[in-house]
């Protein structure tokens, strides 16, 4: 690694386009002439964020914000996107759009390529809030677009978002459709990283769906890709998912092994609404084997930390299954009570997460 900061700077560069973002990290560590600090912690926080860092990635992009120069306009955008996409990530979608507001404010008038990212990035926010028919419809016309330059990562990528909005929409058939062509898209472009996220995204509406030997070979396939690379949020996520899938064919003692593994990983990442994911999924291996104290610790444990990143499917999914608890241990009445709250907090958010028997 060089000990120069500029050629530091440089390294960086490369690596985060190369996708090692664990050695833009390693070339980033240490101090920077003030001259290029705020680029330096700019690409710090692009690091941090593709690693699933996103607390971090934040502090990052706001320690770069006062050191960008009124000639690095483009930098202060992007970081002011970066802060969107990270609050995102974490569920904190009116921050999303305070950032959103900031970055369009620094978009270049006739910027055709900057104005797409930044409708990609408002459709997002309007998937993470739950506002499905919104995103899709706004997703379109990005779909189109791509599919006319030959993009074909840009096509994938649009595929997995429409995919996802669709699977929560209700539409799981055309969710399934999406996230399969999606992962063509990604192949035929070659990207590494979409495939990842593509097959993430099989996995999940196969499961929901019954396929289970077509779930479990998806994240199978996607924990291959990652190997112990440096995308620990990708890791964790392979892990849980493949969990999932285990649990539903009652193979309770590998999924809670494959819980424990995801549950190490986003513990590091200090994902706290993925962990409450994790904890409901070993509540419900609890449940299963009749563990009917510590199933209740924790699903009561998930619903609090879903409630906290204001995760309605989550919240929803650890009221439903500690119906079932409660129900078990003879405490009827309050078991109903919960039930009515899941069917209540889905239906609000324009979920179906109460109607998913395989999940």
């Amino acid at each position: 690694m060089p000990r120069d900061p500029l050629s530091r700077l440089e390294s960086a560069r490369e690596a985060l386009d190369a996708g090692r973002t664990d050695r833009a990290e390693r070339a980033l560590a240490g101090a920077f002439p003030a001259a290029v600090a705020g680029e330096a912690a700019f690409l710090r926080g692009e690091a941090l964020r593709a690693r699933g860092f996103f607390r971090r990635a934040q502090t990052a992009y706001r320690a770069a914000l006062p050191r960008l120069g009124a000639d690095e306009r483009d930098l202060a955008l992007g970081a002011w996107l970066g802060l969107a996409r990270a609050a995102r990530s974490l569920g904190e979608t009116k921050d999303a759009r305070r950032c959103m507001r900031r970055a369009r404010s620094l978009a270049r008038r006739g910027d055709a390529e900057t104005a797409e990212t930044l409708a990609l990035e408002d459709a997002l926010v309007e998937r993470a809030e739950g506002k499905y028919a919104r995103a899709l419809k706004s997703l379109a016309p990005l779909l189109a677009a791509s599919r006319r330059r030959r993009d074909w990562p840009a096509v994938g990528f649009l595929l997995w978002a429409t995919g996802g909005a669709r699977r929560f929409a209700g539409d799981l058939a055309g969710s399934h459709r999406d996230l399969q062509e999606s992962l063509a898209a990604f192949r035929r472009g070659g990207d590494r990283e979409g495939q990842v996220y593509a097959l993430f995204g099989l996995g999940g509406i196969a499961r929901v769906r019954g396929f289970f030997a077509e779930a479990r070979a998806a994240y199978a396939s996607a924990g291959r890709l990652l190997g112990s690379g440096p995308d620990l949020f990708g890791r964790a996520y392979a892990h849980c998912g493949l969990a999932n899938v285990l649990r539903q064919l009652g193979r309770w003692s590998e999924a809670e092994r494959h819980y424990h593994r995801s549950y190490a990983l986003y513990a590091r990442l200090d994902d706290r609404v993925d962990l409450a994911y994790v904890d409901w999924g070993l509540g419900q291996v609890h449940l299963k084997r009749g563990e009917l104290a510590a199933a209740e610790k924790r699903l009561r444990a998930a619903r609090a930390a879903f409630a906290a990143g204001n995760e309605a499917r989550g919240e929803a999914l650890s009221l439903h299954s500690l119906s079932q608890v409660l129900h078990a241990r003879g405490r009827t009445a309050l078991a109903e009570k919960t039930f009515d709250a899941a069917v209540r907090r889905a239906r609000g958010a324009g979920l179906h997460a109460h109607l998913e028997i395989f999940t």
